[in-house]
């Protein structure tokens, strides 16, 4: 519950007289029930209620100004009958039920005859709380204003929203609002008839908001209900908490806010002390997942082998490049979420540590069955378990074992296809036969004896500039055999450039050193001879 104090200087100049002893037969409250509307949903509740409130207030010994289901004009009649008679009355209570919106700024309460579903139809169709509020300033000290709220919101389109605006309460007006039926069940239940003051009612009902002036008289209850000793002790710390509230509520320190809960631990403002002591502590804003993770500092290596701990576990990255791209972002949430962390995106230090355990473990589980599968198929030597080998664990324990084995074994191909062809020129022993071999090996074992045996069968032939690329294009090297043929150069010590199994320029000029270094015929490109001599020594 809200309770907001103002004005204390006119709450504390009231004479005891006025405050204490309950009402009297010149009490005067004006109620207007609007629950059955023409065209807005209604609230039928409100209308069924409006009679057991008439009564009540009646056997608290009101005069009672009523209506329900009221239009406009009916709402403006009751209002002129109430506003020319309260100044001669000594408690003034209005009770407005029904459709009450507002657009952030204004109230309105809605007759039964206004559509109120757009903010013009509401400002110029229905009266504002303000209205009420202003009809009550004639009796200060001595003037309540009740707001039951209907449950049914208006439409979203309007601009308008179910509920008060913050209003300027005037001086000695208490305001009270809540849903209807609470409201309702708060009068006919707590004050109407209570010998307990109204602001220890109101500290105790959670549902309701009770701003302005809290009397410290007790509840709406008639004359002979009054405990004749209640008026001079209630007066008394009345005064004194309210007095030391509106130290602590203007100066907002420490200091006033724990003596007025010394003094008050169970008082009318103790939430609201409370809360603004909860208020006066620094705020500690948590950092946001982006921030926790920039705070680590992980490096370009960390964060590869983030990536990497990923991939083992399956969930692609797409790419182990140190770079937290969407595909890494993604990988990362989607292994937050089976560990019931918060799927984020971003790491904290603990979640590493744990990614980096499963992933050890993984990883120990993963070798000891890739030894497992080599010694018992490609610990063979045989061709066609080696490529199985590397079909299963392309990046296994053994992997580079496997692909320098496969390389021997394409090389022995390559000499036997050069022999091959080589056979058949000669068996043909004419100058195209020797083309075909030298089209098929431009660099062979036997290039030189074809070139020389053409000349010798067609001395007008001249040899295409592009045989020895042709040849390499069809010896349909693999990016594995590429790759050992880069390290095989690098290791003879002609530097072939990045190890990536792509022969650039730099590549082609160590494979031209390395074949004039051996008397090979020194193209850039790569032949069934220049294979052999690297791959077999």
């Amino acid at each position: 519950m809200k309770v907001r104090l103002t004005h204390l200087a006119t709450a504390l100049t009231l004479s005891m007289t006025a405050m204490a002893g309950g009402v009297s037969a010149a009490d005067l409250a004006l109620i207007i029930s609007n629950g059955d509307y023409d065209n807005l949903s209604e609230e039928r509740k409100i209308s069924r209620k409006h009679g057991d409130l008439v009564e009540a207030f009646k056997e608290q010994g009101f005069e009672v100004i009523e209506g329900a289901d009221l239009t406009r004009l009916e709402m403006l009649a009751l209002a002129k009958r109430a506003n020319s008679i309260n100044e001669a009355v000594e408690n003034f209570v209005i009770l407005l039920s029904g459709n009450i919106v507002n657009d952030g700024q204004q109230t309105w309460v809605l007759p039964v005859d206004t559509a109120g579903d757009t903010l013009l139809e509401a400002a110029f169709g229905a009266p504002t709380l303000d209205t009420f509020l202003a009809m009550a300033a004639g009796n200060p000290g001595h003037a309540s204003v009740f707001v039951g709220i209907s449950d049914v919101d208006p439409d979203r389109n309007s601009g308008l929203k179910s509920g008060l605006a913050d209003a300027a309460i005037p001086q000695g007006v208490l305001l009270v609002s809540g849903q209807a039926g609470d409201v309702e069940e708060l009068l006919t239940d707590d004050l109407l008839g209570s010998n307990r003051p109204m602001s220890v009612l109101l500290a105790n009902t959670p549902r309701i908001d009770a701003a302005g002036y809290v009397s410290p008289d007790n509840g709406l209850n008639s004359p002979a209900a009054t405990p004749e000793a209640s008026t001079s002790g209630n007066w008394v710390d009345f005064v004194a908490e309210q007095t030391l509230w509106a130290v602590a509520d203007k100066s907002n320190s420490r200091e006033d806010l724990d003596e007025y809960l010394r003094r008050f631990p169970n008082g009318i403002f103790a939430q609201a002390a409370r809360a603004r002591l909860a208020a006066l502590a620094p705020v500690i804003v948590a950092p946001t997942p982006e921030e926790g993770e920039a705070s680590l500092r992980l490096s370009r290596t960390e964060r590869r082998k983030i990536q990497e701990n990923l991939t083992l576990l399956g969930f692609d990255t797409r790419g182990v490049d140190g770079i937290f791209g969407p595909g890494s972002r993604a990988a990362i949430a989607a292994w937050q979420d089976t560990q019931r962390f918060d799927a984020t995106g971003y790491l904290t230090d603990p979640q590493i540590t744990r990614l980096r355990e499963q992933a050890d473990t993984e990883r120990t589980i993963q070798e000891a069955a890739d030894r497992r599968y080599w010694n018992a198929v490609g610990s063979s030597g045989r061709k066609a378990d080696l490529q199985a080998y590397l079909d299963r664990y392309p990046a296994g324990i053994h992997a580079d074992e496997a692909r320098e084995l496969l390389a021997v074994y394409e090389a022995e191909d390559l000499t036997q296809r050069d022999n091959a062809a080589w056979s058949a020129a000669v068996a043909g022993g004419t100058a195209n036969s020797y083309r075909a071999y030298l089209a098929e090996f431009p660099e062979g074992i036997y290039a030189t004896v074809a070139k020389q045996r053409i000349e010798v069968l067609d001395p007008d032939d001249t040899t295409d500039v592009n045989a020895a690329k042709a040849a390499e294009d069809r010896l349909n090297l693999n990016v594995a055999t590429r790759l050992l043929i880069e390290n095989r150069l690098k290791s003879a010590g002609f530097n072939p450039g990045s190890l990536d199994g792509r022969f650039d320029d730099r590549t082609r000029k160590a494979i031209e050193k390395y074949q004039k270094a051996r008397g090979l015929n020194s193209t850039g490109y790569v032949d069934a001879a220049t294979v052999r001599a690297l791959l077999l020594g």
